[in-house]
């Protein structure tokens, strides 16, 4: 029996109500019934109505708190420039998405939220210093997007449905080389979208139509890296620790090229671990103790820096590998753990990292150094607009403000080779202009040229010494040409 009053018998006599009450009742009850699904769909309507204009606007959105609270105080430096050039210059700007992974694990995002807010600080300086010249326009206004596992899909489709409103002319950031950086990379190429990757480095997405990247791809690096291997190392005998993760192409490439670098006598054995299993670690472990009985003197690591730990720990507890002092050399992911930590990531400063970086404040000091003064003055000087003014209690050290900077200036010097046109590019004309061998900066991180199919030319791979507390130390540099290394 129901206790909510619906009920039209007499209340505790068991007797059934007279026909003329027993009607009234189905009728209030059928109207009653009536309003409260009226209500239902009212309110439904109401939360789907609310919730996709939430949607809606935080798939590309410049709101403070979109992203949480560590990114709000970048997101208000891009909403204030924004407002002031929507106010100044309406009808006289285009926008370019800055889509990173907010969402997911660090194994299936390989960017950790330092990285994230790094490479918006780069991306909002390189679109501070666009809108302050004395030029004529586009102006630049930034919209940010997630492209993390979850929610890559549907910030693709917001970018494509707001395209036209926008102005919006390309895509950067696009996050690590991932299986879901790859999906975003080729739905956005699949309509034409012109993107330009400041830490995409994988092989695999070589000559993507409408891509253009900036960063040494992981065939350069391991050649560098083994390079370097050979320097510290005159007698190289070294082992390939490989991840077999199978949605990570940062990976896959990098053991690939790490194997082909190194010449017969220098391979001593592959060992391999998955990072998407659950004792990933307990592998490293015991993969530890072969390294160290093998009689190698140098690891190189192919895998994300989130197990890097885990692996140095266990080589710094093992005799074998203390007293001769093993050398690990691992690829640019390793920028990830470039920071002051409270405690020390692995015991024994014998056991020695090296990592390739992608770039490095010291790029920007070093005598005879090929970044022009005009540029230099971005990231180091007094001018109000100068990164230690803008962020000052942040680091360049980790090299992302610098990578995703010049990644969105290669973006809008494209943007500026069509100011002469009476509208504005679409992303098609940019897609067809990054890639076709004629784009050249001078950026942060040297000289800039995309070659044909959306590669850089030459890259400088600086080397580093990651400390124990997460300190690093600069130990020189490799220049690659057409694949190969140069001088160091």
């Amino acid at each position: 029996m129901s206790d909510d009053g619906d009920d039209p018998g007499r209340a505790g006599t068991g007797e059934p109500a007279p026909a003329e009450v027993g009607a009234k009742w189905a009728r209030d009850r059928r109207n009653r019934v009536f309003l409260r699904r009226a209500l239902a769909g009212v309110l439904v309507v109401a939360v789907v109505v609310v919730l996709g204009f939430s949607v809606r606007t935080s798939r590309l959105t410049d709101e403070s708190g979109a992203f949480g609270p560590d990114l709000a105080p970048v997101m208000d430096r891009i909403a204030a420039e924004n407002a002031e050039v929507a106010k100044n210059h309406p009808g006289a700007y285009v926008t370019v998405v800055a889509m990173f992974p907010m969402t997911g694990s660090l194994t299936d995002i390989g960017l950790n939220r330092e990285s994230i807010r790094h490479g918006l600080e780069g991306i909002h300086l390189a679109q501070v210093w666009r809108n302050r010249q004395p030029s004529s326009p586009p102006y630049v206004r930034v919209l940010v997007g997630s492209d993390g596992p979850d929610d890559w899909e549907p910030t693709v489709e917001a970018i494509k449905a707001r395209t036209a409103d926008e102005h919006i002319v390309a895509v950067t950031g696009l996050g690590a080389s991932t299986g879901t950086t790859r999906r975003t990379v080729e739905s956005l190429s699949g309509s034409g979208y012109a993107m330009v990757s400041a830490v995409i480095t994988s092989d695999e997405l070589t000559g993507v139509r409408g891509l253009a990247r900036v960063a040494a791809l992981n065939s350069e690096q391991a050649q560098a890296g083994v390079v370097h291997a050979r320097k510290v190392n005159p007698g190289l005998k070294a082992v390939v620790i490989k991840d077999l993760n199978p949605a990570d192409s940062y990976v896959k490439t990098l053991a690939r090229f790490y194997t082909g670098s190194l010449a017969g006598r220098e391979r001593v054995m592959e060992l391999s671990f998955d990072s998407s299993t659950r004792f990933s670690g307990t592998v490293l472990d015991v993969i530890a103790e072969r390294v160290c009985n093998s009689g190698a003197n140098t690891v190189l690591y192919a895998g994300r820096s989130e197990q890097l730990p885990a692996l140095m720990q266990a080589l710094s507890q093992r005799d074998r590998c203390v007293r001769p002092g093993m050398t690990v050399i691992t690829g640019d992911d390793a920028s990830e753990m470039n920071r002051k930590a409270d405690l020390n990531m692995w015991g024994d400063t014998r056991i020695r990292l090296f990592y390739t970086a992608l770039a490095h404040p010291a790029g920007l000091t070093l005598p005879g150094g090929e970044v022009l003064t005009a540029i230099r003055a971005r990231f180091a000087g007094d001018d109000p607009d100068a990164f230690p003014r803008v962020f000052p209690h942040e680091s360049l050290g980790d090299g992302m403000a610098i990578m995703h900077h010049d990644a969105m200036f290669v973006a809008l010097e494209t943007v500026k080779a069509f100011a002469r046109e009476p509208d504005v590019p679409s992303p098609q004309d940019m897609a067809n202009m990054l890639t076709s061998g004629t784009v050249a900066v001078e950026g942060a991180s040297g000289p800039i040229r995309i070659v044909e199919g959306g590669a850089r030319q030459t890259k400088e791979i600086p080397i580093l010494q990651l400390n124990p507390d997460g300190t690093s130390a600069y130990s020189g540099r490799i220049t690659m040409t057409d694949g190969g290394p140069g001088r160091s």
